[in-house]
């Protein structure tokens, strides 16, 4: 191929596409078995941090843009909403203080950490200590291992202008499992 088989990012119509997305067998496999490692049945909220240098230097130029990245899946196609940094790079704060909130509402004890570079699991551990969270990172050797722990989550908060949370958010989407994003 000359270039991308489809535009960046994803266009609005083809967003529903994601539903014939299937895993393969050996991925899907090595996924049910780590979810049952790692929360024997209970819910999970599936968190995605972009937070190495790379991505701080990308959200440099974010602030202010109508569509930067993959932007669109939390701001909507029709460019009314403006991209933030909060958005690109949310401080810790912002971090803890959403992850805080989706706990309390959600009653949900396991959190699952998928990050470029910092999982923040010590941060979130005493944030979270009254509420008795139990927070995992496995850094796995195939990156769609993450995609689909975070795709099977119970609740799943991302990244706004990452494509990567994008994959996430279009197979929640397609399967009406709830989604929010930092800085929103």
């Amino acid at each position: 191929m000359r270039g991308a088989p489809a535009p960046f990012p994803m266009v609005e119509a083809n967003v529903d596409l994601h539903k014939y997305l299937i895993w393969s067998d050996q991925i899907e496999e090595e996924v049910q078995a780590h979810i049952h490692k790692l929360f024997n049945g209970e819910k999970y909220i599936g968190i995605h941090l972009r937070n190495g240098v790379d991505w701080k230097s990308a959200c440099d130029h974010a602030d202010g843009q109508t569509s930067y990245m993959a932007s669109p899946q939390c701001l909507g196609y029709n460019r009314n909403k403006k991209v933030t940094s909060k958005m690109c790079y949310p401080p810790k704060e912002e971090i803890l203080r959403v992850l805080k909130n989706t706990v309390i509402q959600t009653k949900i004890k396991n959190i699952y950490v998928a990050s470029d570079k910092n999982p923040m699991i010590k941060e979130i551990e005493d944030h979270l200590k009254a509420q008795k969270v139990k927070v995992h990172h496995l850094d796995p050797w195939l990156p769609q291992i993450d995609l689909a722990i975070l795709g099977k989550s119970d609740y799943f908060i991302g990244n706004c202008v990452s494509s990567f949370t994008s994959f996430v958010s279009r197979e929640r989407l397609v399967k009406n499992k709830p989604t929010s994003y930092w800085g929103l």
